[in-house]
């Protein structure tokens, strides 16, 4: 459902959320707007959650021994 159609106080809490943005993006994309900003917004949201994703796990797999061999 387009947040566009949803009350308002659901608008502006969608607004905190990224998947909101990459759900837009991927709306736009499918029907062909492809220079609608809401593509470069998803893009973006989409390299920050893999940033993040990425740093968590790589420390989480550091801290746990998941790098090093156990002989």
């Amino acid at each position: 459902m387009p947040m566009s159609l949803a009350p308002g106080w659901l608008d502006a809490l969608s607004h905190v959320m990224p998947l909101r943005y990459l759900v837009d993006a991927v709306r736009a994309a499918f029907v062909g707007h492809y220079s609608d900003p809401a593509l470069a917004r998803g893009a973006l949201t989409a390299l920050i959650l893999m940033a993040v994703s990425v740093t968590a796990g790589t420390r989480y797999f550091r801290g746990a021994g998941g790098g090093t061999s156990q002989r």
